[in-house]
């Protein structure tokens, strides 16, 4: 990774990002940009139903948020140690996941690293988690840390599966960070016998012809029940601590993803551990 791009609001869960980001770029290698964005105010209630008004008044200069941020930023360096990695931060005024976008884009930024403690009820269904709108959005791959991550302790990759034939770049970064980790790839299929018709035995040739059609190695195949595909790869995983999950993305928009949504991410909003995910093109 040449460039990973870490969005922080310098809390305990965005510092453990970044360290987790300071890891990735010490084997990699490449350099960490610290990203803090500065959300401008909305005020309701004008008069005018659902109207958001920028509240302008007061509005504290940029260069005092800058200020705020630098010395978080300098708190953060000295506790992380290791001067090795080249990390920089950068501070924009904005929507937060525009803004985390634009900067990603404009900074040709490999790798998305954040941290989330998801979203519930309403505010779930409407609108989700920042980490479920930028894994939703972005182009680049994404891991979305939940606690402590370390990098030498990753050693199983969970994969879950529809069996997709056309999925070809998202298993080629899959093979890059079975590599990078030196992990276990353990494929993963959910049945919703019997109301896929499909028995267990069948799915399980169907999963070895799609690790054969990949040429996938050092992997398990994985063949579970269960009539939520979300639910069953969270139980699987609930039973391989310190896994990972890798999943491709569909970036549905508006309506279409009220109506479909995205396994992957409701899978990033409700799991205790790590997930990468990649916005697959042919999707």
């Amino acid at each position: 990774m040449k460039t990973i791009l870490v969005p922080c609001d310098f809390s305990k869960a965005a510092r453990q990002a970044v360290e987790f980001a300071k890891e990735i770029a010490l084997v990699s290698p490449g350099e960490i940009k610290v990203l803090h964005v500065v959300e401008p105010e909305y005020l309701y209630g004008n008069g005018m139903a659902g109207q958001p008004y920028v509240f302008n008044d007061p509005v504290l200069p940029i260069s005092v948020f800058i200020q705020d941020a630098e010395h978080e930023f300098e708190n953060m360096k000295t506790a992380l140690g290791d001067a090795t990695v080249k990390i920089t931060l950068v501070v924009e005024r904005g929507p937060l996941i525009e803004t985390v976008l634009n900067v990603a884009e404009r900074e040709n930024a490999d790798l998305i690293v954040m941290s989330s403690t998801g979203a519930k009820g309403l505010r779930e269904f409407f609108i989700g988690s920042n980490s479920e709108r930028i894994v939703r959005r972005a182009p680049i791959p994404v891991f979305v840390t939940h606690q402590t991550q370390h990098v030498n302790d990753i050693r199983d990759i969970i994969v879950p599966t529809s069996m997709d034939l056309t999925e070809n770049e998202f298993l080629t970064e899959v093979k890059k960070l079975q590599a990078f980790f030196g992990a276990i790839l353990h494929v993963l299929y959910i049945n919703n016998y019997p109301m896929s018709l499909v028995h267990d035995q069948q799915a399980t040739a169907s999963l070895q012809s799609y690790a054969n059609f990949y040429n996938l190695e050092r992997y398990t195949l994985n063949v579970r029940r269960g009539a939520n595909l979300e639910k069953g790869i969270l139980d699987f995983a609930s039973k391989m601590p310190g896994s990972i999950i890798a999943m491709s993305t569909h970036g549905y928009k508006g309506f279409e993803h009220l109506l479909k949504g995205s396994v992957a991410e409701g899978v990033v909003n409700h799991t205790t551990g790590t997930v990468f995910t990649y916005a697959n093109p042919q999707n």
